[in-house]
């Protein structure tokens, strides 16, 4: 089945606080005895900086991952309203051990923004929402507090400005920017991470440092790609964009009949055409699903120009389509918010977010999958759907990379996956809305199915798509690649402790 997944600051001075019996550190456990846990305590309630713990009114509520499906108990949630009350917090976890985490928008796959684990300090940053534009320079200081609706919303009303990022208006700018943060525009402008200039950013003994191409020159390479395990980034400084005029989105749609055979050949078709890497104007989305029995396969995005220069550049996959598959096209010629909106819906986060009880994997390519891979593929969907159809809303979405992306060379920055054409992302979720309770290991060795059945050894991955089930050495392979031994050293270099750690964060060099 598919679904479309667009998918008070005064201080607490009296804190009762209980701290979990272990916490971990270093991929060890270590106890943290009673004068430790009030050390933390009373210097989490020195700071002034509002804190929830296990018994505060709201940390419940607060403490709910975005993804049901996961569960864990901070140590505490703190809400800074500034880089000092940052590097407060920070300095108080240092002291006694306890690992930190930020939480920009909380959308995490794997519950990373709540530790990932039992007994994290998590610097929720949704007080810090800052946002400056510079008319003279066009960048923009962001504080990472902000959602991507929020920027996308200002940057259009303060000069009609833009930057390339996801279509969830409430994913949080922190974790997108950090692991790349794909989108329609990605292929034309970069990911938004190649729109980092500076980044303000607190470090694991409570400085704030600004680090760039200039300055702290190593750290920043690292902050993009994999910042959270470096520090706690509290403002990003973008090169903003002037909003393109003109732009055409478009929607392909095809029989809800589809033999599998021509479900195959459309798959084929896509495939081949993100292959040719395509003028970089051009974005593109395959989605995949079973529906009633049938494969569902639509395909949409966006050309950033004229509806006559998108019809040349779509002609070659067009043209590539099997015969009598009943296709569809519709075609909207829009300005860039309208554009935009057409996808994310509202930009606006100013109502309660959703959440899901999900399990996701994804895999990057650098080429083609063959027509054996595919239809195998196609039929282990069909045959599954029988079991999990009525379980699971599960869909996969590929994604065309490319373009801009690719002409960035893989060490330049952190982000390692320059060279891949395709992103696919698989995603099951249980019904009615994520309000029904995960099924089980069979629904997450069902998504396993979902990947293997196409390729049995992925050679990347989506790091924002994370997938915690991965072994250590499938992770550091799959999301970092051949950076991943400097990232290492880095860390050892900028948090030789291990403050900001959680199940997948990098590790210290051996």
């Amino acid at each position: 089945m598919f679904r479309d997944l667009w998918t008070t600051t005064t201080a607490n001075f009296f804190i009762a606080f209980i701290l979990s019996s272990s916490t971990l550190v270093l991929g060890s456990t270590i106890h943290l005895d009673e004068r430790a846990s009030s050390s933390f305590s009373s210097c989490l309630t020195a700071s002034g900086v509002k804190t929830l713990t296990s018994t505060s009114s709201g940390y419940a509520t607060a403490a709910l991952a975005f993804n049901r499906r996961l569960s864990y108990k901070p140590a505490a949630i703190v809400y800074p309203t500034s880089k000092t009350d940052v590097s407060a917090v920070v300095e108080c976890a240092a002291d006694s051990g306890v690992p930190v985490v930020a939480r920009s928008g909380g959308h995490s796959y794997a519950a990373y923004g709540l530790g990932g684990q039992d007994g994290s300090l998590v610097v929720d940053l949704s007080s810090m929402k800052s946002l400056s534009l510079d008319q003279s320079t066009n960048l923009l200081s962001s504080q990472t507090g902000n959602r991507l609706g929020d920027v996308a919303q200002y940057l259009w009303d303060n000069g009609k400005r833009a930057l390339p990022h996801g279509t969830c208006p409430y994913v949080g700018t922190g974790g997108h920017t950090s692991y790349g943060g794909f989108g329609l525009y990605g292929r034309t402008a970069g990911l938004l991470l190649d729109r980092v200039v500076s980044a303000e950013v607190v470090i694991a003994n409570g400085t704030v440092v600004t680090a760039s191409n200039t300055s702290h020159s190593d750290l920043f390479w690292a902050l993009r790609g994999a910042a959270p395990s470096y520090g706690i980034v509290t403002s990003w400084t973008f090169s903003t964009l002037a909003a393109p005029s003109t732009l055409t989105n478009y929607w392909y749609t095809f029989s809800s009949t589809i033999s599998n055979a021509n479900a195959v050949s459309l798959i084929m078709a896509f495939q081949n055409f993100a292959a040719t890497n395509p003028t970089k104007q051009l974005a593109a989305i395959l989605n995949v699903g079973v529906s009633d029995g049938h494969m569902y396969i639509q395909m949409s995005g966006t050309y950033y120009g004229s509806k006559t220069d998108f019809t040349t550049a779509i002609k070659p996959l067009q043209d590539a389509f099997p015969a009598n598959v009943g296709m569809k096209l519709t075609t909207k010629s829009r300005d860039w918010y309208t554009g935009l909106t057409d996808f994310t819906g509202p930009l606006s986060t100013s109502g309660p977010d959703i959440y899901d009880t999900f399990f996701a994997k994804s895999v990057v390519s650098t080429t083609a999958y063959d027509k054996t891979s595919v239809t195998n593929w196609v039929n282990y969907m069909i045959q599954q759907d029988k079991t999990w159809g009525s379980k699971l809303w599960w869909w996969v979405e590929v994604d065309m990379y490319g373009g801009v992306i690719s002409q960035i060379d893989e060490t330049a920055t952190a982000y390692a996956h320059r060279s891949a054409t395709l992103n696919f992302q698989f995603y099951g979720g249980t019904p009615d809305d994520g309000q029904d309770p995960w099924v089980g290991q069979g629904g997450i060795d069902f998504m396993n199915g979902l990947v293997s059945s196409l390729v049995a050894n992925p050679s990347g991955a989506y790091p924002n798509y994370i997938d915690p089930t991965l072994t250590a050495d499938q992770w550091h392979s799959l999301y970092f690649a051949g950076n991943f031994q400097r990232l290492t050293q880095l860390k050892t270099a900028w948090d030789p402790n291990n403050i900001f750690n959680f199940p997948q964060s990098i590790p210290l060099a051996a």
